[in-house]
């Protein structure tokens, strides 16, 4: 009895040992591919800074609104860690230690009231719309705004800026800036 009882334990282990293995050699499937719209032209270059944005919404106008708002947001969001390196830069090594400080303040309000113009001129590089199943709107939209107009812009408001008792360098500056862009495009890479 002792012998048909431990017959049968062998063959209940080999058995269970048998489906873990099968359950060990089942693939596993890496899901299903998204292919999002709008993706080449939403991200920087030498060029241009580019950002997408998208948004659901019930409404087709609601969704393309918010989408624009958000691409907007996010290039708004890299021109300011752009202009903080600049300004920064640019002042602690032109206008010096005793008016570092007054500089970048000057840049930096020049550059936000430039930022907020350039994205409302920005050019739209796509666009998609998709309704879904559920009857909601989503909006794709990417823009992109020129490197060189911005710092043209900037110098260029800078060298009117009444305030700065320095002597504004256009060309100085303009060598901070492309190289500032520089980095910001190898650090990607």
């Amino acid at each position: 009895m002792k012998k048909i009882l431990l017959a049968m334990l062998v063959v209940a282990l080999c058995a269970s040992c048998a489906s873990k293995k099968e359950v060990a050699r089942t693939k596993v499937t890496r899901g299903v591919k998204i292919e999002i719209p709008c993706a080449d032209s939403g991200f920087d270059n030498k060029e241009y800074f580019r950002a997408t944005g998208t948004a659901t919404a019930v409404n087709l106008q609601n969704a393309r609104r918010a989408a624009l708002q958000n691409a907007k947001a996010m290039v708004r969001e890299k021109l300011g860690g752009f202009v903080q390196g600049l300004s920064t830069d640019y002042s602690r090594n032109v206008a010096g230690e005793a008016e570092a400080s007054k500089v970048q303040s000057i840049i930096e309000g020049e550059f936000a009231t430039l930022v907020e113009r350039e994205l409302n001129d920005a050019e739209q590089t796509c666009e998609e719309l998709i309704q879904l199943p559920d009857g909601l709107y989503e909006s794709w939209i990417s823009i992109q705004i020129s490197k060189q107009s911005l710092v043209e812009d900037l110098t260029s408001r800078l060298t009117d800026n009444e305030e700065l008792e320095i002597e504004f360098n256009r060309d100085e500056f303009r060598k901070y800036a492309e190289d500032k862009m520089n980095r910001m495009q190898e650090a990607k890479k």
